[in-house]
């Protein structure tokens, strides 16, 4: 199975997660499509969401839970900036609000796998 129907092993994330969004559908279907014409990929893909409103939107990518410590960093409050979520001081997921083509550098973020703070995630994502 692949696609946004498919529960999978996210290596970045060290868990299981599943995206119902055309990112995961699309990148998943292509690759599983190579596969089954004899490559072996290890699906590493860290999928995004996104949705539009008129003139707001947003691109989300990681894990996205109230239950971790968020940090905001507006640019224009609460019309564009970027919030983040961190678990242990480590940044788990990036929702960019109006913040538009910053998707790769909040995936490398997540990534690192290092501390932050306030401090050094302010004015880290802009467009």
């Amino acid at each position: 199975m692949a696609g946004d129907v498919a529960n999978f092993y996210n290596v970045l994330m060290g868990k299981r997660t599943r995206v119902e969004h055309e990112d995961n559908a699309n990148t998943m279907g292509e690759m599983a499509g190579r596969n089954m014409a004899g490559q072996s990929d290890e699906y590493r893909h860290l999928p995004f969401f996104y949705s539009d409103l008129f003139d707001l939107g947003y691109e989300a990518v990681g894990e996205l839970d109230a239950n971790f410590d968020i940090i905001e960093d507006w640019k224009e409050p609460f019309s564009k900036g970027v919030v983040y979520y961190l678990r242990q001081n480590q940044v788990r997921g990036v929702l960019l609000w109006n913040t538009w083509g910053q998707v790769a550098a909040a995936t490398a973020l997540i990534a690192e796998k290092a501390t932050h703070s306030r401090e050094t995630l302010a004015g880290r994502i802009t467009d």
